[in-house]
């Protein structure tokens, strides 16, 4: 019996030996939490102690650790306790040149590059110090805007308090990750990043649990996600604030890395944005096979699906959700809930981009602007349904700053940019096969004359639309549904209330 427990004693201490030699405690390397001091060497060498002693967990106790950059090797998680912060150094000296840039950014305060089976986790706190690198007492300006063609002329601008604000010279993306694998962010908080937050290019098999990005609503770029070119990854109840977009797959990150997105889940989580909650395009490399569940989104935009650059979208899933969207100043986007659209980025663009099976079900909207859908090329948006869509439209307190407009930002001509029209509930052009079902639609408030439509379509090839109740805004005498130069339209047997010009 006193040989068993002897026996037993030896394999436990042998036990929490091994533990002990996989645990690497940043102050054990000489970093301290004292928010002054600067810590990137302490930081690198825990990293890289445990990286090559074959991996374990590198541990951020309760404190503020100041560092500059610093790269996560393979088979290193990590964990940052509850009261402990990495905060961002103001200074751009102190920040990794990538070796590589995509839309001009080519540093990264945390980074990665071909890392196998990492990991952020814990209960702390990832800071990018935002306001060190913006004046928070200017606005930034208001991007590829023709004021002859938008409806307020020069009153349209960027105003306080939606901003944006004005950027000083800021860093690339806060943690950058390209072409790693098997990765677990879960429960950390990440706030106050100065540019996109989390950025993965080419990696595969990703989680993403219960983590939190707290940004500035007033900081353009700010995304919480951007997802380019990855596969496998699964993003499930999280809380993103983000001044930009919450989460993005595939934007414009092509020089880091080549592939499709793909295989891609979202839910269970909240999203606020000053731009899209979920934004989809533009690349060059094709999206597919996504879906978006159990989700509430309050943005400027809520669903936002653009193809530029000549890439294909297709197989997305969007159910069970409650997008809420207001109109803004300075950001793009018109308050539209759900906006699909195909549009050259560049004058004779040779490769056409195309959109098709999407399907829409179960959603409550409450918004500002109509649903859109706009193809500058007929049939490059295809194959689009919208089943069981609850909407109520009412105005807002910027429409007279920036309401009564389109906005397909970015295009090949400033023309199509941002312009002047009717806001219908439901607007669609070039689209072929778009099938509307169960569509309730009503208006809380007196509108503004340029609220037009329940339903405007036009230039199209096949439409079919049933079981709906819709309304039209107080005092128009137009007509509920008006659809022109158009083919293969299916209606319900009650149509009083359309008219139909030039269809076949």
């Amino acid at each position: 019996m006193i040989k068993r427990v002897f026996i037993i004693h030896i394999i436990l201490v042998f036990h929490q030996g091994i533990m002990a030699q996989s645990i690497f405690n940043v102050v054990d390397f000489g970093a301290k939490g004292d928010g002054i001091a600067m810590n990137t060497t302490a930081i690198n060498a825990a990293i890289i102690s445990c990286h090559s002693k074959g991996g374990g967990t590198v541990y951020f106790p309760p404190g503020t650790f100041l560092t500059g950059s610093f790269e996560i090797l393979s088979n290193v998680t990590l964990n940052l306790e509850a009261g402990a912060k990495i905060l961002a150094s103001p200074n751009l000296k102190d920040y990794d040149d990538l070796g590589m840039s995509s839309e001009n950014r080519n540093t990264s305060f945390i980074w990665a590059k071909k890392a196998k089976n990492i990991g952020i986790t814990g209960r702390g706190i990832i800071d990018g110090n935002d306001m060190a690198f913006f004046d928070p007492d200017s606005l930034g300006p208001e991007w590829s805007v023709d004021y002859s063609r938008v409806r307020q002329g020069k009153d349209f601008k960027v105003r306080l308090p939606d901003g944006p604000l004005m950027e000083l010279e800021r860093p690339g993306v806060l943690m950058t990750f390209i072409s790693c694998e098997n990765m677990l962010f879960d429960g950390v908080t990440v706030q106050n990043s100065p540019n996109w937050s989390i950025h993965l290019g080419c990696c595969r098999y990703v989680d993403f649990n219960n983590i939190k990005v707290f940004n500035s609503l007033l900081v353009p770029n700010a995304d919480a996600i951007d997802i380019s070119q990855s596969q496998h990854v699964h993003i499930a109840g999280c809380v993103l604030i983000a001044g930009d977009d919450g989460i993005a797959i595939s934007p414009c990150a092509d020089g880091f890395c080549d592939g499709e997105a793909t295989d891609i889940t979202v839910t269970n989580c909240t999203i606020e944005s000053r731009s899209a909650a979920i934004r989809i395009g533009w690349a060059e490399n094709s999206i597919r096979n996504c879906t978006f569940q159990n989700l509430v989104l309050n943005s400027n935009r809520g669903i936002l699906i653009n193809a530029r650059e000549g890439e294909t979208i297709e197989n997305l899933l969007f159910s069970d959700l409650i997008i809420n969207t207001r109109l803004h100043s300075g950001w793009w986007g018109k308050a539209e809930p759900i906006h699909i659209s195909q549009m050259p980025i560049r004058a004779n663009q040779k490769k056409q981009p195309l959109i098709r099976n999407i399907r829409f079900s179960n959603i409550l909207i409450n918004c500002e602007a109509g649903i859109l859908l706009y193809a500058h090329q007929p049939n490059t948006i295809q194959d689009v349904s919208f089943d069981g869509i609850s909407m109520r439209i009412s105005s807002g307190k910027f429409e007279k700053f920036s309401g009564g407009n389109f906005d397909l930002r970015p295009v090949f001509d400033n023309h199509f940019s941002v312009f002047a029209h009717d806001i219908p509930a439901f607007y669609f052009k070039g689209v072929k096969n778009l099938h509307i079902s169960g569509f309730s639609l009503s208006w809380k408030d007196k509108m503004p004359e340029y609220y037009t439509n329940a339903i405007y379509g036009e230039d199209f090839d096949g439409f079919n639309l049933s079981a709906s109740s819709l309304e039209m805004p107080e005092d128009r005498d137009i007509p509920l549904v008006f659809l022109q130069n158009g083919s293969d339209v299916s209606l319900p047997e009650n149509n009083e209330s359309i008219t139909m010009k030039n269809i076949d």
